[in-house]
């Protein structure tokens, strides 16, 4: 399935945000964080399209 190509605004409460680049890692993509959040919960949201 085709994602659509749209832009929705979303609204997340959290504690703490940090921008990244989404790295190659075998078959898949990788987003490295910092060791401290370590067993935390948390959401990745694609912000923008190559």
């Amino acid at each position: 399935m085709k994602p659509l190509n749209i832009c929705i605004e979303i609204k997340i409460k959290g504690e703490e945000m940090i921008e990244k680049e989404v790295k190659p890692s075998g078959n898949g993509a990788i987003v490295f964080v910092p060791k401290r959040w370590l067993g935390s919960k948390v959401k990745l949201i694609k912000i923008a399209s190559q």
